[in-house]
């Protein structure tokens, strides 16, 4: 009833119909709720996020309301965006049945990455709704997948390993990495890993999280003695020289004439004289005001100063935020580091954290001091070092690359 100060010398009439309206409003708001907590089972479960072109039939079962007089309830459903123009009804409160929706989301989002909200709505006459909300993403691989501007080049040399595809690429080290997380999932009777929040559909696109022990199969490397691990064959998981050979020579690429081979050594962290070292590795690309570009923010970026800019996923999401300290990654190292964070394992079960803020590789360099450890590479949105920190081999999760055996 606000607006009607400001309209003193209004007619009678719509003063009447005003005040009509909002004395209907207010008893809107005073309407008793249906009893209960609405919820919704779906069968098969419903990940966070499903891949593009999906077949699944999700089964969405409404459950947990109930009308104070023991009287009938309805369900109506909105699933935006979607092919349904509003709500859509699966049960008028008068109407027996469980008011279910069975739905295929890669039907609406054959080609589309985005967000999708699926509410539920338990309605009845007389009484407030209840209501029940979740929200899945739409996530593809590949080419024109969820990851863009990430220094992918699919037009370059890649290979196969268990039926995933992997960008490779000769690094500033002379030696031959993988571009993108390894996604191997084990054995149909001895699964590996875990995705991006329980969600299959990450797998290829963030890779997987493994402890170290699932990793190196709890073999160190010694010695200058390469760790097969979980691996495709010819390749082994990197060590801790290994990765820090690769930020020498990438430093070197950078600073040809100032960079002084060996600058920075295995088993401490990687800084120097406040170099700008983590960016080089983060997953982004280098702007080039000579090439074309249909991206109005790519040829802005360029005006405005920019360098480089940061991978995005589902375009909606910067992968590195921007920090002075750090800069744009530049991804000179090729590795592409995607910030997709780390999980812990406990009673069989994951959490995951971190996301948008690190990406965290293992070695196969075990903690010298406590063989209950072993060594990670820690690059931090925040900071311009990369970090060189141990964690526990049996509980903390962490992304893993490959290189190639010479």
């Amino acid at each position: 009833m606000a607006n009607r100060k400001t309209h003193f010398i209004i007619l009678g009439a719509l003063l009447a119909a005003a005040v009509a309206v909002s004395c209907k409003k207010d008893d809107d708001e005073t309407l008793p709720y249906l009893d209960g907590a609405l919820s919704v089972d779906v069968q098969p479960e419903l990940p966070i996020y499903i891949r593009a072109n999906d077949p699944t039939e999700f089964t969405m079962t409404p459950k947990g309301a109930s009308h104070p007089d023991g009287k009938g309830i309805g369900y109506r459903w909105r699933i935006t965006p979607s092919e349904y123009s509003g709500s859509h009804v699966t049960k008028e409160e008068n109407e027996d049945g469980d008011g279910s929706l069975t739905y295929c989301f890669g039907e609406y989002n054959k080609d589309t990455l985005r967000s999708v909200t699926v509410t539920c709505e338990a309605f009845a006459d007389g009484y407030s709704s209840l209501t029940s909300s979740r929200t899945i993403t739409i996530v593809n691989a590949g080419k024109d997948g969820s990851i863009q501007h990430a220094g992918y080049d699919f037009g370059g040399s890649s290979i196969e390993y268990d039926g995933v595809g992997y960008l490779v690429y000769e690094a500033p080290d002379g030696n031959t990495w993988m571009k993108q997380n390894l996604a191997y999932d084990g054995t149909s009777d001895s699964r590996t890993g875990a995705a991006f929040r329980d969600s299959e559909a990450m797998s290829d696109i963030f890779g997987r999280f493994y402890t170290w022990n699932d990793a190196t199969g709890g073999e160190a490397g010694r010695n200058g003695t390469a760790v097969k691990g979980i691996c495709p064959e010819g390749w082994h998981i990197p060590s801790d020289e290994e990765w820090t050979a690769l930020a020498n020579a990438t430093m070197k690429k950078v600073y040809p004439d100032t960079w002084e081979d060996g600058t920075l050594e295995p088993g401490s962290d990687w800084a120097a004289d406040d170099m700008k070292i983590s960016r080089e590795f983060m997953a982004g690309e280098l702007l080039d005001a000579g090439t074309p570009e249909t991206d109005e923010d790519y040829d802005s970026d360029i005006i405005y100063g920019k360098t480089a800019r940061s991978a995005t996923f589902n375009t909606e999401t910067t992968l590195w935020e921007y920090y002075t300290a750090v800069g744009d990654p530049t991804n000179r190292s090729g590795i592409s580091a995607i910030p997709a964070g780390y999980a812990r394992r406990s009673n069989g079960l994951w959490s995951f954290d971190g996301y948008c803020e690190y990406a965290i590789f293992w070695t196969s360099t075990e903690d010298p001091t406590n063989s209950s450890k072993a060594v990670c590479r820690v690059i931090n949105c925040e900071s311009q070092v990369v970090y060189r920190e141990v964690h526990d081999k049996e509980t903390f999760a962490a992304s893993v690359r490959c290189i190639k055996d010479k």
